[in-house]
C-alpha cells in the first residue's frame, strides 16, 4: 500500500481541486479525501502541496515495433513514463489491419511500465478494409485511417458503416488530400514569403465536412484527429451541435508552436500537420476549455537526425513529445493561457470517457494510474536529458512542471531522482 499525504489532488472528471490524501492498496485507489490514517504496512509519501493527478492518456503515439531505436516500443515506453503517462494509444501506421499484426504490441504490453493499446488500420496500403471485427476482437481500441486520408468515398462510407455495427470509434485525419499534396506548411503570407509549398486552412473544414457526412450517413462514431485550423474547430462544433457522436483531437505541438516557429527553416518544426497561425492556435486553446477538443494528443513521432537533415520542405515530418507534453500544459497555465484542470481533463478523463477506459480519474475502485508532479519548477526541455533522444520541437524551450513520480495500477514505473 501507498499513502500520498498532502497533496493537491486534481481530478478533472469530478472538477475535485483540493489538498488532501489518496490512498493506493492492490493497484487501484482505495480511499481519498481530507487526512487519512496512516497504516502501519504502508509507505508514506508526502507531496507537500505537489499535484496528484491521475496518469496522462495519450490518443495518438507512433513507434515501431519492430525497432529497438529511438522509435521503438521500448524506449517510446520510457519516455512516456518518464512524462507521466500511464497509457499509450499506439497510431496504426505500421500497417495494422489485421490481428496477426497485433502480437509485436501484446509481447511488448507483457514488460511495458505503461499500457499500450493499438489502433486498428481501417483500411490498408492496398486500399482494401482491414479485418475490422477481429481487429477490435483482439485488443483494438480504436480504428483509424494511419493519417493517410481514405480518398475513396466509397470505400471510406463502408469501412464507417461496417465499423458502426460495433459501435467502434473511428478515428479520421482532417485533411483534404489533394489541397495538401506536396506541401509542408500553412498558407498564409508567411509561407508565400519563404517560398514554401503551402495548404490552405480551408481543407481542413472541407475533410471534417466530408467525415463528418459520412459519419451521419452511417452512424459511426467520428473522431477527428489532430484538429489545427480555427476552420477545421468551426466545422467540428457546426457537427457537434447536431447531436451526432463526434469528438476531436489536437496535438500539442500546435497549442504550443505557429508558423513563425518554422520560419527559420529549423526542420524540427517539420511537422503534420504543419504548424498554423497564431489566431489558429488561440482558437484551439479555448476549445480545450470550452471541451469542444476532448483529448490532447502528443502525436509522438521519433525521427531520427538523418531524416531531419534535409531541406525544410524534404525532412520527414514529426518530433519527439512525450516527455514535453505535461510540462507545455503546465506553462501554459502558468502563462493563464488556460486552467490547469482543463488542461489535464484532455489527456486523462477525456480520453479515458472516448474510449470507455476507467483510468483517468481519482475515485475509488479506479487503477491507480497516477502522476505527482510541481507545476510550477521551471525547466528548459532537453537540458537535463530525456529518454527519447530524437529531434524535438521543444529542444531548449521554457516550460514548467517536474514530475516526481508516475504509477500505473500502483506500481510505480518512474521516480526521477534529484
Amino acid at each position: 500500500m501507498i499513502l500520498f499525504q498532502n497533496a493537491r489532488l486534481i481530478d478533472p472528471a469530478s472538477g475535485r481541486d483540493e489538498i488532501g490524501d489518496l490512498r493506493v492498496r492492490d493497484g487501484v485507489i482505495d480511499a481519498l479525501g481530507g487526512s487519512l490514517a496512516a497504516h502501519t504496512d504502508e509507505m508514506v509519501t508526502d507531496l507537500a502541496g505537489a499535484v496528484l493527478a491521475p496518469a496522462l492518456i495519450d490518443l495518438r503515439c507512433q513507434a515501431d515495433p519492430a525497432s529497438s531505436g529511438q522509435s521503438g516500443l521500448e524506449v517510446t515506453a520510457r519516455a512516456a513514463a518518464a512524462g507521466g503517462f500511464g497509457t499509450l494509444v499506439l497510431a496504426p501506421d505500421a500497417g495494422l489491419s489485421a490481428p496477426e499484426r497485433f502480437a509485436a504490441i501484446d509481447n511488448a504490453a507483457l514488460t511495458s511500465p505503461v499500457r499500450l493499446l493499438p489502433t486498428g488500420l481501417l483500411v490498408d496500403e492496398d486500399d482494401e478494409m482491414g479485418e475490422i471485427g477481429l481487429m477490435l476482437r483482439a485488443g483494438a481500441v480504436l480504428l483509424g485511417d494511419g493519417g493517410r486520408p481514405i480518398m475513396d468515398t466509397r470505400l471510406a462510407r463502408r469501412a464507417l458503416s461496417y465499423a458502426s455495427t460495433f459501435d467502434a470509434w473511428t478515428s479520421l485525419r482532417a485533411e483534404e488530400p489533394a489541397l495538401a499534396r506536396n506541401s509542408c506548411a500553412h498558407e498564409s503570407d508567411l509561407s508565400m514569403r519563404l517560398g514554401l509549398p503551402a495548404r490552405p486552412g480551408a481543407g481542413e473544414r472541407i475533410a471534417v465536412e466530408r467525415a463528418v457526412a459520412l459519419a451521419e450517413l452511417t452512424g459511426a462514431r467520428l473522431l477527428l484527429d489532430r484538429i489545427s485550423t480555427a476552420d477545421g474547430l468551426a466545422a467540428v462544433t457546426a457537427a457537434r451541435s447536431k447531436g451526432l457522436e463526434i469528438a476531436a483531437t489536437a496535438p500539442v505541438t500546435h497549442l504550443v508552436f505557429n508558423e513563425v516557429d518554422a520560419g527559420g527553416y529549423d526542420t524540427r518544426y517539420r511537422l503534420e500537420p504543419p504548424l498554423r497561425s497564431e489566431a489558429d492556435r488561440d482558437a484551439l486553446i479555448h476549445a480545450i476549455g470550452r471541451q469542444d477538443i476532448a483529448a490532447i494528443v502528443s502525436d509522438h513521432r521519433a525521427c531520427t537526425g538523418e531524416a531531419k537533415a534535409h531541406p525544410f520542405p524534404e525532412a520527414a515530418p514529426g518530433a519527439a513529445t512525450l516527455e514535453a507534453v505535461l510540462p507545455a500544459l503546465c506553462a501554459m497555465a502558468a502563462d493563464d493561457r488556460i486552467d490547469l484542470i482543463d488542461a489535464l481533463r484532455a489527456v486523462t478523463c477525456g480520453p479515458a470517457d472516448i474510449l470507455g477506459l476507467p483510468q483517468g480519474r481519482l475515485e475509488p475502485g479506479a487503477p491507480a494510474d497516477l502522476v505527482a508532479f510541481h507545476p510550477d519548477t521551471p525547466t528548459v526541455y532537453g537540458r537535463n536529458g530525456r529518454v527519447c533522444t530524437a529531434p524535438s520541437a521543444f529542444e531548449n524551450r521554457r516550460l514548467a512542471g517536474k514530475v516526481l513520480i508516475t504509477l500505473v495500477n500502483g506500481a510505480i514505473i518512474n521516480q526521477p531522482t534529484g
